[in-house]
């Protein structure tokens, strides 16, 4: 998993020499779903984070989640997904499963936005690339489509959704994903905002899941984001909880 490490660096080198702090950047994470925003022509995003997750008698460690989204023409950005490094700790045997997930590639496409910003509405394809470790990879090119909406209630309330649906590929079934989010920015400091909602993925073996999840994000300096995200999935009773970053950059010739 060489590739992960060589585009990472090469990330880096591109950011410090040829890219500024972009103010206005909007990230996807935290959370389950994605927003509707659409990184604009020439920004450049990064966006990372760790996670650990307990449940059923396994706990693992995620670093990376890195998302890469580079804005290439007005209303599409192209995305590139990292992933992480997991590594999973079983308690009734002790033993240990670690490596790379799966890496996806993925366009986002903004299809209508209302005049005031208040609406906006995108699409997402996405495929997964199994190159992952065994132990984390689903040996087949996956498809995904997604909907993605966001809608201002208020000044400082709005309401996010995401309808996805992944294709059933050779072993694997396939399965819808769904999310309502309500955000919340706080009025004597907006540049701290929280989130909570339900995430429901539904398999096409009748295995689903459903999450309660909740977060909070803080803009710093040059519009920077840090974030903390934590969230219940009720039928296997497991628990996960994350910090993230994420960035935006734009090119120096803009």
């Amino acid at each position: 998993m060489k590739y992960t490490h060589l585009i990472t660096a090469f990330c880096f080198v591109l950011i410090s020499n040829h890219a500024i702090a972009q103010e206005n950047y909007t990230p996807d994470r935290p959370g389950i779903g994605n927003g509707s925003y659409v990184v604009e022509a020439g920004i450049f995003g990064l966006e990372t984070g760790v996670q650990l997750s307990t449940g059923n008698a396994v706990n693992q460690f995620d670093i990376g989640q890195m998302l890469l989204r580079f804005g290439v023409m007005e209303n599409l950005e192209l995305r590139a997904l990292l992933n992480s490094y997991s590594t999973q700790y079983f308690d009734q045997t002790d033993a240990v499963n670690s490596g790379f997930q799966d890496l996806g590639l993925a366009a986002k496409y903004k299809l209508y936005e209302t005049e005031d910003g208040q609406t906006r509405v995108s699409t997402i394809g996405k495929i997964s690339v199994p190159v992952g470790a065994s132990a984390f990879t689903n040996d087949e090119i996956v498809p995904t489509l997604f909907l993605v909406g966001d809608q201002s209630l208020t000044n400082n309330l709005s309401l996010s959704s995401n309808l996805g649906y992944t294709f059933g590929v050779g072993d694997l079934s396939d399965n819808w994903l769904f999310t309502l989010t309500p955000g919340f920015s706080f009025p004597n400091q907006q540049n701290l905002s929280a989130y909570a909602g339900y995430a429901g993925i539904y398999d096409g073996n009748n295995v689903n899941l459903h999450y309660a999840e909740a977060g909070l994000a803080l803009v710093v300096n040059d519009g920077a984001q840090l974030d903390l995200n934590a969230g219940y999935e009720l039928e296997q009773e497991s628990f996960f909880i994350g910090i993230g970053f994420a960035q935006g950059f734009a090119t120096a010739r803009n």
